[in-house]
């Protein structure tokens, strides 16, 4: 290696490594959700409203979500950005909407919303009162009756990302059922994470081919454009070097 031109594939891969964790790091920063679905060492139980919800919790974990006087609440779950809306408006459709969504810098786009089921069976209700939009929600009617009728309150909530079981919770000897705890503002919602059934929110090879078709899940376009133009053409060069080095080797000469 006298000549500095045999270094060059090194000093592209160097580079290339040293630009490309620079950036995912800056990305992980302003959004972790968007890379990581386990966090190592964080909370898994917590009541706080205001330090806990901006963590991510660790699996096979319990999140308690206070529902007091508040209609919306946002937090992060298993790495998901998640948005929960308490109606609670004494109509036929109050209940709970739950929805995931991807967020980066000050946007938030990718919204998916959470069906309802209880022992297999969809309970979920499709509300529509204008001008909120449409959504479907778990209504508190269903609580109330799996409760007069002796059924636990867990429900399994599932949208096309991912899953959870969410039990609920209220003081029982201060009220009679459900509804009225919803309307009393002391629920509480359990949210129950187990990492063996449980999707995160990618995975290697969604990355890696999300890299090359501009569409890496939790990315916009221009982020995902930077990432693509850093390492199509390092990976090209070596292409280009390797192509050379067979060929020098199989009909003579130097090669690159």
């Amino acid at each position: 290696m006298g000549d500095i031109s045999e270094m060059r594939a090194v000093i592209v891969i160097l580079a290339f490594v040293v630009f490309t964790v620079t950036l995912v790091g800056l990305m992980v920063s302003e959004s972790p959700s968007m890379f990581m679905g386990i966090v190592q060492g964080s909370s898994g139980t917590s009541t706080d409203q205001t330090t806990s919800p901006s963590s991510l919790l660790a699996w096979n974990s319990t999140y308690m979500l206070n529902i007091t006087g508040t209609f919306e609440y946002e937090f992060q779950v298993g790495g998901w950005n998640v948005r929960v809306e308490k109606w609670a408006s004494h109509w036929s459709t109050d209940g709970f909407f739950m929805e995931t969504y991807d967020a980066w810098w000050i946007f938030n786009w990718n919204f998916d919303q959470f069906k309802w089921f209880k022992e297999g069976t969809d309970v979920s209700i499709f509300a529509e009162i204008p001008p909120a939009p449409s959504q479907w929600r778990i209504p508190i009617s269903r609580l109330d009756l799996d409760f007069a009728n002796g059924k636990s309150l867990t429900y399994q909530a599932k949208n096309t990302k991912t899953q959870w079981d969410i039990s609920f919770n209220f003081n029982s000897s201060k009220f009679a059922k459900p509804s009225d705890a919803l309307y009393g503002n002391e629920m509480y919602m359990f949210f129950e994470l187990d990492f063996n059934d449980r999707s995160t929110s990618i995975n290697a090879l969604s990355f890696i081919g999300g890299i090359f078709t501009f569409s890496l899940p939790g990315l916009p376009f221009i982020p995902n454009l930077i990432l693509w133009l850093m390492i199509f053409p390092a990976a090209m060069y070596l292409v280009f070097i390797f192509v050379l080095r067979i060929i020098g080797a199989v009909f003579g000469g130097g090669g690159a």
